[in-house]
């Protein structure tokens, strides 16, 4: 019995010190993964654009609204996401009991 208690203590020791390694990583590294999505929603979106302005037949149209269309969805997938993650961690680190 009271080996399953220090087993348990170290597991709780050690899930807390990831969780609040992840926790770092994120508050270090997160204002670089937005700018970086961020850039690459602006490309993105030049480039349909672009797909768009010099569509003439119908069948280039249907394909640069179906490419607007992906975008869309590719930025509400993204802001889930980026939204999503520090929620996971700070759950993550409330139920670990590191702290959050």
């Amino acid at each position: 019995m009271n080996n399953n208690l220090l087993t348990e203590t170290t597991l709780n020791g050690s899930l807390g010190s990831i969780v609040a390694n992840l926790k770092t990583l994120m508050d270090s590294f997160w204002i670089y993964i937005v700018i970086a999505l961020a850039a690459v929603v602006v490309v993105w979106g030049a480039y349909v654009g672009i797909k768009i302005a010099i569509a003439h037949k119908n069948e280039d149209k249907i394909n640069a609204r179906d490419m607007v269309k992906n975008l869309i969805i590719g930025i509400i997938i993204i802001f889930v996401i980026a939204m999503g993650a520090p929620l996971l961690i700070n759950g993550l680190s409330a139920w670990v009991g590191a702290g959050a």
